[in-house]
């Protein structure tokens, strides 16, 4: 054959084979890089990462908090065991009736009176009769008094810390007093309820108060002579038109013991008011008890 000839055929035959080499057997596929291992933990956090929002719950009332075997509660008296005082122009006035809460009765003062022009300076003053609530020969066994306030909002007008109007009492707080057997009023010690959720409910948790005669050594409390006595609990610095609610009032003697009450339709013998009208605004103008006129801070100083 002519050597010219081989030249082209030989290289004919060459392609060929390479062509049919590469049909039937294809070039691998090009490197991939495999995914890091995972184990279920890390599946886990990822999800978690990507998927969970923050839920804030909104907060809940404590519940009613227990009361002592001798406490008087509202299931046993009735709202006449009290009455508001009205006398001067920032108490003020209302009604008192009893009402349940989580299958608990409690005493309710609903305020009338306070409106989005006054609410700040409002003062509630609720003034219980001791005559009936104890029998006379306790009174001297008396060293000091606990209960249980509430206060509920019924209005907007509190603002909170970002200026949003919310329907909550805000700080609740105030004081009280009592006549001694001196004659003279008793100021305990103001009460705060700043330990308690009373910003952000509608109606707070319980705020517990303890009234103690701090100078009773020296003769400043009850005793079984006295006809008239009485408890005052004052509510002031309102953050809001709200109502306030009353419950497990119980006396203590000087060594810690609670002191059963004697329930009765009251002994107290109260004098008649004065007939002519003058005589009696001078009477009440006379008698008018504000929060400020003696603390125990300032008697005992």
């Amino acid at each position: 054959m002519n050597k010219h000839l081989v030249l082209p055929v030989i290289l004919a035959a060459l392609l060929s084979l390479t062509a049919c080499g590469t049909q039937g057997n294809p070039a691998p596929a090009a490197e991939t890089t495999a995914p890091a291992e995972t184990t279920a933990e890390d599946t886990t956090e990822v999800t978690e990462e990507e998927t969970t929002e923050e839920v804030t719950e909104p907060p809940t009332n404590a519940p009613l908090p227990e009361a002592d075997p001798n406490a008087v509660t509202f299931d046993e008296v009735g709202a006449d065991v009290a009455k508001l005082v009205v006398d001067d122009k920032y108490a003020v006035d209302g009604t008192l009736t009893i009402e349940e809460i989580d299958g608990n009765k409690m005493l309710k003062l609903t305020d009338q009176t306070s409106t989005a022009e006054n609410y700040k300076d409002a003062v509630q003053k609720i003034r219980f009769d001791i005559s009936k609530l104890l029998a006379q020969d306790q009174l001297e066994l008396v060293d000091h008094i606990e209960f249980d306030l509430y206060a509920e909002a019924r209005d907007t007008l509190y603002v909170n810390e970002d200026g949003e109007n919310w329907k909550a009492p805000g700080w609740i707080g105030g004081g009280g007093g009592t006549e001694c057997a001196d004659g003279k009023w008793y100021g305990f010690a103001d009460f705060s309820g700043s330990n308690i959720q009373e910003y952000y409910l509608e109606r707070t948790d319980a705020c517990h108060v303890t009234f103690k005669f701090l100078l009773a050594a020296s003769g400043r409390k009850w005793d079984a002579a006295m006809t008239q006595p009485y408890l005052q609990i004052m509510r002031w610095g309102i953050g809001n038109i709200s109502d306030t609610y009353i419950d497990n009032i119980t006396f203590y003697d000087a060594d810690g013991n609670s002191i059963p009450p004697t329930i009765s339709d009251g002994w107290a013998v109260y004098e008649e008011a004065p007939a002519d009208e003058t005589e009696a605004e001078a009477t009440a103008e006379t008698n008018v008890m504000q929060p400020e006129e003696t603390t125990e801070e300032e008697t005992a100083e």
